[in-house]
């Protein structure tokens, strides 16, 4: 990537833009926003929310990264953990094709083990690939 990359917006960095579309609701405007939003300006929960809907994942799992690295815990708008939770549920075709990140996920899992079950984050999907 870029050495500006996170300067830069989705849409930007994926060469997309277009019209906006006819929003049925507040998640797709939402969506669409933050598209338009430089990814060093997105909160926790603006990462979260885009990793559960598998929007631009090669972009923002290693924005998830840092703020797992930095707090396992990371909150976005439901609970402690909700941004780690989001990723464990990525696609497995996505963690198939990008092995460095599933290890870096999977070391996460081991060094916070006990602490996962306390919060009742599970794994266990994202570990039928070890």
């Amino acid at each position: 990537m870029e050495e500006n990359w996170q300067q830069q917006t989705l849409d930007n960095l994926e060469k997309t833009s277009g019209e906006e579309p006819d929003f049925g609701d507040n998640r797709s405007q939402k969506i669409y926003a933050l598209r338009q939003t430089p990814l060093n300006q997105f909160s926790t929960e603006d990462i979260r929310l885009l990793i559960a809907e598998g929007i631009s994942l090669p972009y923002l799992i290693p924005l998830a990264l840092e703020r797992l690295t930095k707090n396992p815990f990371a909150e976005g708008e439901y609970y402690p953990g909700d941004l780690f939770q989001s990723v464990l549920n990525v696609d497995l075709n996505f963690w198939l094709t990008n092995r460095p990140f599933w290890q870096y996920i999977h070391q996460l899992i081991i060094n916070n083990s006990f602490e996962l079950e306390d919060r009742g984050i599970n794994p266990e999907r994202f570990l039928e690939l070890s």
